[in-house]
């Protein structure tokens, strides 16, 4: 079965939920390491995300990337340019 490559606003959207996650999984390592609680699992999950993230950025870093400020939408992908000579 073929699969269709993703469009840029849906990489966007993977990269926005992937790192949601990672700040979700961040606070809650922090929060075990408090308490002297296991760590293994969502170190685990932790590195795949960073791997998917790695993935869907074209090996860029974005760790300090702020979805809610950052302007990653270009308009080049939305912008309606029939009729334009």
């Amino acid at each position: 079965m073929d699969q269709q490559p993703l469009t840029y606003f849906e990489k966007l959207e993977r990269l926005y939920v992937l790192t949601e996650t990672r700040k979700m999984l961040k606070n809650q390592l922090s929060e075990l390491q408090v308490n002297n609680q296991s760590q293994a699992g969502i170190e685990d999950d932790l590195l795949k995300i960073e791997q998917e993230i790695m993935y869907y950025a074209n090996g860029h870093d974005i760790e300090e990337l702020d979805f809610t400020t950052s302007s990653l939408i270009n308009p080049v992908f939305y912008t309606d340019f029939e009729g334009v000579e």
